[in-house]
């Protein structure tokens, strides 16, 4: 695991019993997610079965997401994927971090 995946993962462990406030933005859409973070895996594309997994951290938990009419909804999964290909931690502190990929740009927040 590379040195920026698990300084992810230390700090996301650290706020296990949280609820992370996570806000996507990938091209012109932007999500925003509400999750209570019970446990933290990584997946490692090298050992999966399936081509098209990549290298991913697993939020898992319960969540909402806003839909367009500003409604909170349930997340249809318990769980969240953050994709580490590429990833960079552009900062972070004890209360949220800033991720940015070739793809995505997230920030994370403590609720």
């Amino acid at each position: 695991m590379e040195p920026t995946v698990q300084l992810l993962k230390d700090w996301l462990e650290a706020q296990v019993g949280a609820t992370l406030v996570i806000t996507k933005q990938e091209l012109e859409d932007k999500d925003i997610v509400h999750f209570h973070l019970e446990t933290v895996e990584f997946r490692d594309a090298e050992s999966t079965l399936d081509d098209y997994l990549d290298s991913a951290l697993i939020l898992k938990g319960s969540g909402n997401t806003m839909n367009a009419d500003g409604d909170l909804v349930p997340l249809p999964q318990s769980t969240y994927e953050i994709a580490v290909e590429g990833l960079k931690v552009v900062s972070s502190s004890e209360h949220g971090a800033e991720l940015k990929s070739e793809r995505a740009k997230y920030t994370l927040s403590v609720d």
